[in-house]
């Protein structure tokens, strides 16, 4: 059972390729700062670049700038990640169809493979116009040795 949330923190960017630096950015401090293990980080550090390219690349159809919320939580054993978004409906759950481990993938076709292989569970849904995708990892402190 996952416990209430301990901690909240949210990030306002744009859906541009070099935004993902400032997520990568977010991600470290919250980890740090909540003592998340490495491991954990490593994984989650992948989910949220999938994630975000799958946004950049399917959400919108025009070339303008336009936001996405990304928030952290964590309890004492799961981080949960939410992007928001106000591009068009896609649930990446059900419209990116089947993996196909034969097919050759080149440039991409693997992120939601990954990103359900890298976390615990995954979540979609479409509330007032806005794409709202969660994805749970669940984790374990590491006992620390008093010093």
């Amino acid at each position: 059972m996952i416990s209430r949330p301990l901690n909240r923190q949210t990030l306002i960017v744009q859906n541009k390729i070099s935004d993902r630096d400032k997520l990568h950015e977010f991600l470290i401090e919250y980890v740090e700062s909540h003592d998340i293990p490495g491991d954990t980080y490593n994984d989650l550090r992948l989910v949220i670049e999938e994630a975000f390219t799958n946004i950049i690349n399917h959400a919108y159809t025009d070339n303008k700038s336009h936001t996405v919320t990304v928030e952290l939580n964590n309890t004492e054993s799961a981080i949960v990640i939410t992007f928001t978004d106000t591009g068009i409906e896609f649930d990446p759950l059900t419209d990116c169809g089947e993996l196909d481990e034969k097919a050759d993938h080149g440039e991409g076709g693997m992120g939601m493979h990954i990103i359900k292989s890298l976390t615990d569970s995954q979540e979609y849904h479409r509330i007032n116009q806005h794409n709202v995708f969660t994805v749970t990892k669940l984790y374990t402190k590491k006992n620390r040795t008093p010093e």
